[in-house]
């Protein structure tokens, strides 16, 4: 089997027992990762092992909530013990609220920590659980999964969309702090992309099929994304091709926020 281009590798990828980081877990995987599938739902976490063994790649699964510090730091723990190290980790993990009532009036104290901690605050905690082993081994790269609604939000988003500017924030932080350590961190931005969450959100509407249209409509390249367009460059970041690639930002709307279209 040809060596890719992640050969060699171990990647961690949080939220990867459906949508993008089953994508991007898969992906890395087909590239000669071994990956680490972290989810907080068995049934999708071992459901995503078992399509990547299926292509005779090699996974693992460990159940683990990231806003847990005692189980990232365990999960951590136990992916460097199986693989020996962390090479990559993509913070994947995150969601918004289905019915669009994430306003600054609707949402209760508990509903914007849930939706702040889960988006923001995550990236933290498993990050501060991986950093210390990529800057012992001499360097790593890590990927944040941000959503273009940190700089274009939309009615119904606000404590979501102020966490994913936080983290866009967060990624450039960290790729000025650890630099020195030789870690990139880069994010990616992506807009609509069909995952299990998205159909839920838009399935519920009343008027489904009319706001999928007008969502559509502003689409340039004509179509909704599906979480191998993430991964994609996903892959790119997480790979020696981008190694001086750091603090970036690559959106992936299919030019949503390119400009008023049409």
């Amino acid at each position: 089997m040809a060596a890719g281009r992640l050969a060699g590798k171990v990647a961690l990828v949080t939220g990867s027992g459906s949508g993008i980081g089953r994508g991007v877990a898969r992906l890395f995987a087909r590239e000669a990762a071994r990956v680490a599938v972290v989810d907080v739902k068995p049934e999708g976490g071992t459901e995503t092992v078992e399509l990547i063994e299926k292509e005779d790649r090699e996974a693992i699964f460990v159940q683990a909530n990231v806003l847990n510090p005692a189980q990232m730091k365990a999960a951590v723990a136990q992916i460097v013990g199986t693989f020996g190290a962390i090479h990559i980790l993509h913070n994947n993990a995150g969601g918004w609220q289905r019915e669009a009532h994430d306003t600054v009036l609707e949402d209760s104290e508990e509903e914007w920590d849930r939706l702040t901690d889960l988006n923001l605050k995550s990236v933290y905690v498993v990050s501060r659980e991986v950093l210390p082993h990529m800057i012992k081994q001499g360097g790593g790269a890590i990927v944040n999964t941000i959503t273009i609604n940190a700089f274009l939000t939309q009615p119904g988003t606000a404590a979501y969309s102020a966490a994913k500017a936080g983290a866009f924030q967060l990624t450039k932080a960290m790729a000025l702090d650890y630099a020195k350590y030789h870690v990139r961190v880069n994010g990616i931005a992506p807009g609509e992309i069909h995952t299990p969450l998205w159909n839920s959100t838009y399935d519920n509407l009343p008027n489904s099929n009319e706001v999928k249209q007008s969502v559509l409509n502003r689409i340039p390249l004509g179509r909704f994304g599906e979480p191998e367009d993430v991964a994609f460059p996903a892959l790119w970041l997480a790979s020696d091709e981008a190694r001086y690639i750091t603090g970036q930002i690559i959106t992936v709307d299919g030019g949503i926020s390119a400009g008023v279209y049409p």
